[in-house]
């Protein structure tokens, strides 16, 4: 729905659309181009693809263009970009377009009676007779041979939205699990056997927890999901803020008291931060949660409520803790491309999921064997917020109303920059909250706690800033002040603070506009909680003294 600002109204990017067709004719949403990026797809010399992103980042909309684009509804793309681009126009494509969800089902029995009646529907859409008395999987296939001997070009494109929906269904099931891995491995299969009738397959999805045994079937695909020149192909990027989304960065920042460029470093740090290859710096902001601020007038989390999966909260019960430091979780490339569905490692659910993205690549020396590692981390507010506030009562197993009345207390507390009521208050409670089977045994997973604490009150935290001297273990910025912090285990608040002037981490700061308070924590893990925390305004250091 579009919003009035100053009686002129402005379009948004759409948030519950996701055919392209709709979008475009309804007139009323937003729709930022991507089709160069689509039409470089489309040519590209692979022609039969898959791509993986999280939740609710735009791929059902991608499938929705390219299948306009194949069918040659130029129409539709005037003022785009590919409209200047020699797309044959007069050349369509007759297009099989399914999501798997209409084949998801509870039972073993209803996922097959689902798989059999979404292959009877597209027969019936291309006008195909199937055999009755035959398999899902040989209709199928006879199917894709008869769509594309009616073709006029003996091709037809095919576009598979949401490949692992079926199976997720039964990952706690793993008996029929396997059966459904079995029928959809032979399902797909018949893609491969006739991939030359195929002019172009795209499949996406959100894991590969399957891709082992499902994709056995289909290894002439090529994974895009890293490659470097689709790092921006969904998702918004900074310059398209700067570009055909300027108006709405406007004005969101009027609705909120603030100009572009605050604006949009506030949108930044709330939805952007998806880094998707390793080769390109370039990142992303979550297109569906950026349309929802645009409608709503607010920065906050939507990504919760739109994207988000029992998988990792069950993941993380029964793990019976929190993974390792979420702000430096180390991953080598192969640990990240597949999640076994036996197994479900930990940080590969968090990354192909989208709780965790790429923060930094370490080269390895092909000289030495190395191979690259990656330093995995949240990518923004909004995602640190889903996986800290939206899991954590649920996974320690809290009563929650209290909990929640602990929050909002601390909440309140950070908004009105009460930090001695909050540090030597709310979190001797957030901390004692802790259940005592969920163990606190180092410095680190102490100060990981903290900025779980501090994320789900609304402090965002930047961790591990650096300095001259080394890193500041935490820093919280706002308006209003600079606070740094450095966290001890068994030691002292004052060895904490020791530190923080020793090393300078607070010098960047100091002599700025905005008073800078030092804070040393140390947790004691006799009483299982923080000694009291020592908190020291530090003063502006004036020319000359």
């Amino acid at each position: 729905m579009p919003m009035e600002n100053c009686g002129v109204k402005i379009k948004v990017p759409t948030t519950g659309v996701f055919d392209f067709p709709s979008l475009i004719l309804g007139g009323k949403g937003k729709y930022v181009d991507k089709t160069d990026l689509l039409y470089q797809l489309a040519n590209d010399a692979d022609q039969q693809l898959f791509i993986s992103r999280p939740r609710r980042f735009g791929k059902s909309l991608m499938l929705s263009t390219l299948k306009a684009m194949f069918e040659c509804r130029r129409e539709l793309f005037k003022g785009l970009a590919i409209d200047s681009l020699p797309w044959e126009w007069n050349k369509p494509f007759p297009v099989v377009s399914f999501t798997m969800s209409s084949a998801a089902g509870s039972t073993y029995e209803k996922f097959t009676s689902n798989l059999r009646s979404l292959v009877k529907g597209l027969a019936v859409e291309h006008g195909v007779p199937l055999d009755s008395d035959e398999t899902t999987e040989k209709n199928f296939e006879d199917f894709l041979k008869e769509a594309a001997a009616k073709s006029p070009t003996k091709q037809i494109v095919v576009l598979i939205d949401e490949y692992d929906e079926p199976v997720a269904k039964f990952l706690d099931d793993f008996e029929t699990l396997k059966k459904v891995r079995s029928d959809l491995h032979d399902f797909y299969e018949k893609l491969k056997i006739n991939s030359g009738s195929i002019r172009f397959l795209m499949m996406t999805g959100v894991t590969k927890l399957t891709k082992l045994s499902i994709f056995s079937g289909l290894n002439h695909l090529t994974d895009i999901s890293t490659f470097q020149q689709y790092a921006t192909l969904l998702g918004y990027t900074p310059d398209e803020l700067d570009g055909a989304l300027r108006e709405n960065v406007e004005d969101l920042g009027a609705r909120n008291g603030m100009d572009f460029a605050a604006a949009k470093k506030a949108i930044l740090s709330w939805y952007d931060g998806y880094r998707f290859s390793p080769d390109s710096e370039a990142r992303v902001c979550n297109p569906v949660s950026l349309g929802s601020a645009f409608k709503s007038g607010k920065l906050k989390g939507y990504w919760e409520t739109t994207g988000r999966t029992s998988l990792v909260i069950n993941s993380i019960a029964n793990a019976g803790k929190l993974p390792e430091d979420l702000e430096n979780v180390p991953a080598r490339p192969l640990t990240l491309d597949v999640c076994d569905a036996e197994t479900l490692p930990m940080v590969s659910l968090l990354y192909q999921g989208g709780y965790l993205t790429i923060k930094e690549v370490k080269r390895g020396d092909p000289k030495k064997y190395e191979t690259d590692r990656y330093i995995l981390a949240p990518p923004n507010l909004e995602v640190r917020e889903a996986l800290f506030e939206g899991y954590l009562s649920q996974t320690m197993g809290l009563d929650e109303q209290p909990f929640n009345a602990l929050v909002d207390k601390a909440k309140k507390q950070v908004a009105s920059g009460d930090w001695t009521g909050y540090l030597r208050e709310s979190l001797f409670g957030l901390y004692a909250s802790v259940p005592p089977d969920w163990q606190i045994k180092n410095e680190a997973e102490a100060k990981r706690y903290f900025l779980l604490f501090a994320s789900m009150t609304g402090a965002n935290p930047q961790p591990e800033v650096a300095t001259m001297l080394g890193y500041a273990d935490a820093v919280i910025e706002t308006p209003k002040d600079v606070c740094v912090f450095e966290f001890k285990y068994r030691k002292s608040a004052k060895a904490a603070i020791r530190q923080i002037r020793e090393r300078g981490y607070a010098d960047k700061w100091i002599g700025g506009e905005r008073p800078v308070t030092l804070v040393g924590i140390n947790f004691n893990p006799k009483k299982r909680n923080i000694d009291m925390p020592i908190i020291e305004k530090e003063c502006k250091v004036e020319s000359g003294k």
